[in-house]
């Protein structure tokens, strides 16, 4: 969390020190791998570039997202030593997913850009097995997933607006103030 926020800080003072302009923005997605609502925060900055090749505005952002994808697995006690014979196994998603990524931006035509971004989602999952109408719990793990992002943004005077797709999160539709 401390290197997010270090990074986070740099992100906020570079651009201004670029004299490039910032930007922060809420994203709302639902559908996707997860099928369930997630919102997430970005921060960036947009640079005047030479490297753009029409001598456009290239944006660089990092943010985090959750999505809600808790499932509440019953609870369950550890299993014996002699362990039984399962009647079922079951996997629960155990607590929220959670991401962080890093996006880029590239001017297609004035004020519209085309952004693509990368990511890693985790999240805990916990193995419950039943055995007599006991649950045990017999695994617990991590999911881990790179997510990856299209989309464009329209961003003008103070109003940043995206919409995209996101592997995880589906449909991607983004809300924010340009500074």
């Amino acid at each position: 969390m401390k290197k997010f926020i270090i990074g986070a800080l740099m992100v906020m003072i570079l651009p201004a020190v670029c004299q490039a302009e910032g930007y922060v923005i809420v994203n709302y997605g639902i559908g996707g791998d997860i099928d369930e609502p997630s919102l997430g925060v970005e921060i960036g900055g947009i640079f005047l570039s030479y490297l753009h090749p029409t001598g456009g505005a290239l944006s660089f952002g990092i943010g985090i997202s959750a999505g809600d994808t808790d499932e509440d697995p019953p609870s369950a006690s550890l299993p014996p030593a002699p362990a039984p014979t399962y009647d079922a196994l079951r996997d629960f998603n155990d607590g929220n997913e959670q991401e962080v990524y890093v996006s880029f931006g590239a001017e297609m035509v004035p004020s519209f850009f085309g952004v693509a971004g990368l990511g890693y989602a985790s999240q805990n999952t916990t193995t419950i097995g039943t055995s007599g109408g006991q649950n045990y719990e017999v695994d617990t793990d991590k999911d881990k997933n790179v997510t990856w992002m299209l989309g464009m943004r329209y961003i003008v005077e103070s109003i940043n607006v995206g919409l995209g797709y996101h592997s995880r999160r589906g449909i991607l539709a983004s809300l924010g103030i340009a500074f």
